[in-house]
């Protein structure tokens, strides 16, 4: 992934300044923050209980959430990593309630809980990796796109344009295809770029669509997704085209 990963990255809000936005008293970040870190919630659970977590009606998952938000209330920055924190008071709260309902036959062995108070010690320490978060879930989704293309990462950056030139014109391509519902219905359908359809309506050759099909393939389904950590290395690249980087 390397390179071409790495300039996916974007600056966002970090997460210290909604926690304070939160804490003074925005109840709509905080709706947005827990929505967000959901999936992180459960994530957490399961590590815990070793078994797939029901959203609906189910006492873990409830838990979980609460124990997220009082981790929300009770940080301190000084703490440092918010993320490493909110996981030991969720599964903090989750080793309480197993032992209490008996819901597990499993015993909490000194090793764990040795690892659960180096957890806690650390969480000073860590580095806040919420970006990274966000950044390896849109990555898996990504892939999954990738897939059903027969692509992968590794492909992908050993084959994308070095050029800033060659790529911001396989980008310009890939908006042609993900803004032309005939020609996206193709290239979805059959999983291969709709050659003679985009030659009939961009001036483009064969060659370029087959040299750079990787990279426009990619940028397709980045610019037809949701996925806008990843959509910003676009922007990235038609920026620094601007200026002529």
């Amino acid at each position: 992934m390397g390179p071409l990963l790495n300039i996916f990255k974007r600056k966002k809000a970090s997460i210290e300044d909604r926690l304070r936005s939160i804490k003074e008293g925005n109840k709509e970040e905080r709706e947005k923050f827990i929505s967000e870190y959901t999936p992180f919630v459960i994530k957490t659970i399961t590590k815990v209980t070793n078994r797939y977590i029901e959203v609906e009606n189910n006492d873990e998952y409830s838990i979980g959430l609460e124990a997220f938000n009082e981790a929300i209330d009770r940080y301190e920055f000084k703490k440092g990593s918010f993320i490493k924190y909110a996981e030991t008071v969720i599964r903090s709260r989750i080793y309480d309630y197993v032992r209490k309902t008996k819901k597990s036959d499993e015993v909490l062995s000194i090793n764990e809980k040795k690892e659960e108070s180096f957890e806690i010690k650390n969480s000073l320490q860590d580095k806040d990796f919420t970006d990274s978060y966000d950044m390896k879930d849109q990555i898996l989704k990504f892939q999954s796109g990738l897939k059903k293309f027969n692509i992968t990462i590794s492909e992908l950056v050993e084959d994308s344009p070095k050029h800033i030139d060659t790529r911001l014109n396989a980008i310009n391509i890939a908006k042609v295809i993900a803004e032309d519902e005939e020609i996206k219905e193709e290239f979805y359908r059959k999983k291969v770029l709709p050659a003679k359809k985009i030659m009939e309506r961009i001036d483009v050759s064969r060659k370029v669509l087959k040299v750079n099909r990787k990279f426009i393939i990619a940028t397709v389904l980045i610019l037809d997704s949701e996925l806008d950590l990843l959509k910003n290395y676009i922007s990235q690249v038609e920026g620094r085209q601007q200026i002529g980087i």
